[in-house]
Parts: structure tokens; sequence; C-alpha cells
């Protein structure tokens, strides 16, 4: 193949790049895959703003590295497949548009009342107030309508009220409406005819319905994941937008597609339509690289990911990524299906402070990537995790990003010093402590990850990701008592390459509220045809082949009198009595395999009929090392002084190069690797093996 983005000779096949981003809270992530394996990645600081520009500092950081011109490089680009903070962030820091709503009359209040539960908040603090609705009640308007349970019109769409309404809503200065009603999950034709006025009268508004967002029975989880979608829409696309005009003038023709929350690939009008699918797309990705290196050697793995702002666990459980339908996000009820991702606000940017009590606390607010951590010379002075790394010699302020940044190590140590002035300790033991509670935090949240769950975290490996998560995995590991931790080659930009993996996917839901005994097959056969069709469509738009698409089917079952329901895999084939019988028997097992009990003789619901429609994408095809033996002496390239708490005080350290391996290579702890965008900790008596494609096994 001729170099990339280099004219070629007549007759050869054009390059078919294939480029994954990822825009983090403190790093826009980047990586370049060729079809014969050569990979590549890059990382840029992202731009507050304007995130549009990170991504194109990447492309313009990959097209500087290949010797080309930024247009000959995209234009040798085939996909481009991207994970974006920018629905995510707008919710979190409730920075959406100004968003009215119309709902059934009388309705108007059910994304206040919500259900009675305090997230985040203790349950017996009764002056503590829930967090104001996204829609404040002087922009939620009640309609004259109704459709009954059974589909029947109970009481017509009143249109004049609804284009009263829209008028009110517009002269308000509303820039999305979310349309609610009663029922539209049976017969949607009173939201349609909404939507339809809606979008006559306000063409600039963007409006969002709740049987088009998530068709389900429960008001509240409806109207507030449509709520949401319509709050944080018109920002998703307006930057959608910019950044593929951007991109197509610079010379892309390919395609653009999405991480959807669900950890799957859509195409970019799918996601612009609904774009509550894409709330965490950019860490829905990581768990497939944790799949991805991790599956050889265990069939339970923790997924872990440590950038500069956040830290994200998530479990895999029998070659299968863990989701949820039943995610609270800043406060907000999501009903969507997601990666059951638990993220805590601990990365290399986090601040430590003292709380109320003066006891040392290490996030959850972060310097960023502006000004940024002291040591980046920014402006910041505030010490962070990463300067607590700087002072106890585990980062190397000339090499920091394979030496693209240099630190400032008297700055670090100034910032540092404010703490340790605190604590009345020397400097080096004000960044231990740092580290240790910073590790700490996070080996809470991964063992809350796995309790939740019913699982034991000693019987899982831990693949690790993230710029700052090689110097913190090691310790986060003992803490939960893990004996194994897999860091990938590609682990500064854990959820970019993760954004590689995955396949085209997309979930669909429809209400079935009845007893399993009364159930009839063929309305169920029915409404997974339904949904499925609908997904191969959508699959299609994508890229997908149509024969290449495959659906699973699952049911949300419950004991009747609870409130909670269990996802049970359907038997393959037609639906039938034998097949729901097959069905209620799986869902026994599943409830007592997640609750410890069954209760056989009591009657089986139905709430829910799921539908996940999949296509493959191509795969990933990486180009392994040059084998070695155990010696990794050619890759030693300098020692320097660590301090490794009371225990071992300082030691004089190895250095490796991560790019001189050879597989087969073992590194005996205390060391350091220093890869280009992250450096790795091998702890004290921990031993690390080197892999065939340069990913590090360590057994702690």
């Amino acid at each position: 193949m001729a170099a990339m983005g280099q004219k070629k000779p007549p007759g050869e096949e054009k390059s078919v790049l294939r480029v994954s981003v990822d825009i983090g809270g403190t790093f826009t992530d980047m990586v370049i895959t060729a079809p014969d394996g050569a990979a590549a990645m890059f990382k840029s600081p992202s731009t507050y703003g304007a995130l549009s520009d990170g991504v194109l500092n990447c492309f313009r950081k990959a097209a500087k590295a290949r010797g080309v011109s930024l247009e000959a490089l995209l234009a040798d680009v085939d996909t481009i497949i991207h994970g974006t903070t920018a629905t995510t962030n707008a919710l979190l820091t409730r920075s959406g548009v100004k968003t009215g709503m119309l709902t059934t009359k009388g309705f108007r209040d059910i994304i206040e009342l919500r259900r009675g539960m305090r997230v985040g908040i203790s349950p017996y603090n009764l002056k503590v107030k829930f967090p104001e609705p996204l829609v404040p009640r002087s922009r939620r308007i009640g309609i004259d309508e109704r459709i009954g349970s059974d589909g029947e019109v109970v009481a017509p769409l009143d249109e004049r009220q609804v284009e009263n309404a829209v008028r009110r809503l517009v002269a308000d200065g509303c820039e999305a409406i979310a349309i609610c009603f009663l029922y539209s999950y049976v017969k949607p034709q009173h939201e349609k005819r909404a939507a339809e006025i809606a979008r006559a009268l306000a063409p600039n508004a963007f409006v969002t319905t709740s049987y088009e967002t998530i068709p389900i029975s429960r008001e509240f989880e409806r109207f507030n994941t449509t709520v949401v979608g319509a709050y944080v829409g018109s920002i998703f696309a307006s930057y959608i937008d910019r950044l593929e005009e951007e991109l197509r003038r610079c010379g892309f023709t390919g395609h653009l597609l999405l991480i959807q929350s669900n950890g799957g690939i859509q195409d970019k009008d799918t996601a612009k339509a609904n774009p509550v699918t894409t709330l965490l797309s950019g860490p829905s990705a990581g768990p497939s690289v944790g799949l991805f290196f991790g599956g050889r050697y265990s069939p339970k793995i923790i997924s872990v990911d440590m950038g500069g702002t956040s830290f994200e666990a998530a479990l895999i459980q029998q070659d299968q990524i863990l989701l949820t339908s039943n995610t609270w996000l800043s406060e907000q009820r999501i009903a969507a299906k997601m990666v059951d991702v638990h993220s805590i606000g601990a990365g290399g940017g986090s601040i430590a402070s003292f709380d109320q009590l003066n006891l040392l606390r290490v996030g959850p607010k972060s310097a960023g990537s502006r000004p940024g951590p002291a040591c980046y010379g920014r402006g910041g002075s505030d010490p962070t995790v990463t300067d607590a790394n700087v002072v106890l010699g585990y980062i190397d302020p000339d090499f920091f990003l394979g030496g693209e940044i240099k630190l400032d190590r008297n700055a670090a140590d100034t910032a540092v010093g404010r703490i340790a002035g605190r604590l009345d300790v020397p400097n080096e033991e004000a960044a231990f402590a740092i580290y240790d509670v910073v590790n700490e935090g996070m080996a809470d949240a991964l063992n809350e990850r796995c309790t939740k769950r019913g699982f034991d975290p000693r019987e899982f490996l831990v693949v690790s990701g993230g710029g700052a998560g090689g110097l913190h995995v090691g310790a986060i590991a003992r803490k939960a008592g893990i004996k194994r931790v897999m860091i990938p080659k590609f682990a500064s930009a854990y959820c970019a390459f993760g954004m590689q993996l995955p396949d085209f996917s997309q979930d669909f839901v429809r209400s079935y509220s009845r007893r399993l005994a009364d159930a009839n097959p063929t309305m169920i056969d029915d409404l997974y045809a339904e949904m499925e069709a609908e997904g191969a469509d959508i699959l299609v738009r994508s890229g997908a082949v149509r024969s290449d698409v495959r659906f699973e089917r699952s049911a949300d079952l419950r004991y009747v009198g609870q409130f909670n329901e269990v996802e049970v895999p359907c038997p393959q084939g037609p639906v039938t009595a034998a097949s729901l019988t097959e069905l209620a028997e799986a869902f026994h097992r599943r409830h007592e395999q997640t609750f410890a009990f069954a209760m056989k003789g009591r009657h089986i619901e139905a709430v829910y009929l799921r539908v996940r429609a999949i296509a493959p994408t191509p795969p990933i095809k990486l180009r392994p090392i040059a084998e070695g033996t155990a010696e990794p002496a050619k890759a030693r390239k300098s020692e320097r002084r660590c301090y490794f708490g009371r225990t071992h005080g300082w030691q004089t350290t190895p250095v490796y190069d991560g790019d001189a391996f050879a597989g087969g290579n073992t590194i005996a702890g205390p060391a350091l690797i220093d890869e280009a965008g992250s450096t790795i900790l091998i702890p004290n008596a921990a031993q690390a093996e080197v892999d065939a494609y340069g990913n590090y096994l360590i057994h702690l």
C-alpha cells in the first residue's frame, strides 16, 4: 500500500482508514487503523466551547506525523466513529436550551413528582429539596386529549390548544419542545399530530415525542427521558452539523458514525433524531476494550478508565457487557438502554482539598485542561493528582505525552506544598496521601459496581485505560483484593480505541403489560417483528448489509406484585405457548441468580418486550510485535527516584521504553514504563508480562 495520503499508482486500491475520536474532559483522543493492522494514536487538549476544534487538531497532528496534508489524510478516511460529550456536558452543567413541554391536561407535574426517590442525597433528610425539573411549571402546558390504555380515543386532540401552546412557548423563547401524552406508547396518533403542528409553527425548534424517544408505559420515565432529549438535542445536532461541515470542507467524504449509550454504533442522522442515545457515548465504548483484550484471560472483567477528569468502571460477565435501563444522570432519570458504567470525579486533574472536617479529599472538582494542573504552567495553582505524581517521581516532567508537553516540577512542588503545610508533613508524604486517597475512592467505586450486581471483585480481571490509569490501577486493584490487571498498548486512548470495536446496533422497546399465562403469542411475535423491521432499516442506513443483520429478543418480566423487572433473553424462533413456558422457566432461573430466590408458584407478568438489532462492523486486526525472551534489558532506558509511601520510602526505580519491549519480556516491580500517552507503574512485589501485541498483564 502506498504511503498514507500520497498519490497512488494507477490501478492501486484506495487506502481505507478507520478513525475513532473520543472527546474527554481534558484530552481529545484519536485512533487511526488501516486494513493491514497498522494503528496510530494521537491526543490533543479538549477545546471547550468549540469541541470540533480539538477533533481537527488531532487530525492535523496525525497528518503531520505521516508527512501529508490534512486534506490528503482525510481523503483516505472511509469512516469516522465519534464519541462526544456534547449531550452529557449540557445535561451535567444544565446548559441545555430553553425547553417547553406539551402533555395531557392534568399531568404536567409528572416530571416534578418523580418517584419520590432522592438520588444521591440522604433519604432521611426531609429538608433537602429535589432538583428543579429541566422544564419549569410555567412552560409545561396541558392539552385536552386522551387516549385510553386500550388505544381507543377517549377525548380527541384539541389542535387549537396545541397551536396556542406552541405560539406561547416560542414567544417565551423556547428552542425545544417535548411532547408527552398519556398512552402514546399504545397509539401515538395524538403525539404525531401535535408534533406536525409544532414543527410547522416553530420550524427552528427541536421537537421530540415520547413515542419516538422511548415508547414505554411508565409516565415519569418516558416523560423525563423525552424532556432530556429535547433539552440537549439542538446542542448535539448543531455540534454534529458543524463538525461534519468542517470535515467535509477539509476533504472528508466518508461516513460519520456515533457511539451510543449502549456501546453500539449508529449513523449520525439516527443519533440526531434521538440524542438521548448519545449520553455517556464516550465512556460506553470502554468496556469493548476490556472484552477485546481481557476476554482471552478471564470470563469476568472489570473495565476501568481513569482520564483527566473522571474514573469509570463497568462489568463484563461471560463475554457480555452489562447494560441497564435504570440510569440516573445529573439527577435526571434516563430510561434508554445504556452500558452500566459507574463514574466518579477522580482523574489526573482532580483537585486535592480539605473538607469541613479538615479531612483530605480528592475530587470531584477538576482542573480540566485549562488551566489544568499546576505543573502544566497554564495558570493553575490548585494541587492535583498529576501534581502529586510529578512530586512522587512517577511522571517524568520532560516526557509527558511523549515529551510534547513539558511539566513544571517546581509548580507541582509548590501546589502540593499547600497540602503538606496543612498536614505538617514533607511534600512527598503529602503527595502520597493525595495518591492514596484518590486510589481509595476508585477502589470503593469498583467494589460498589461488583457488590451491587452480586459479584466478588476478587474473581475479576481488571482491564485498565486512560491517560492516568496506568499509574493508579495496580494500587486500586490491590485495595480491592484483585490479583491481575491488564493494560492495553492503547490504554491512553482507551475509549477511542474501543469505538473501533463494536457492531452496529440499535435497541427497541414496546410495552406489553399482562400475565404470561394470558399472553397472546401471535401479538408478541408481531411486536417483535415490527421492532426488527425498524431496526433493519436503521442499520442499513448506517452502512450495514441487510443480510448481515441479526436480532436479539428479550422481555422484562416480574412476579405479580413486584415493582422492578428482570430482563430475560427470549427463546429463538416464533413465539409460541411452548416458548412462553420456556421463557417463564428462564425468568425463574435469572431471578434466583440475581436475588438468590425464586417464587415458582407465583404468576409472572410481562412489562416490556425488547429487541436489539445487530450487524457486524469490519474486525480490527492488530500487528504483533517482535518476540523476545523474558529479559527486558533492551527496553531499559533510565532510572529515577520514586517515593512509595512510608513502607517503602524512596527507591531508585528502573524506567523502560514501552515501544522497545518484545513479546515475552517480563518486568519486576517497582518499575515505570513510559508510553507515548501515559506512564505505567508496576508496583512493588508485582510482575508484568508483555504479550504478543505489546499489552501488559500484571500479576499483583
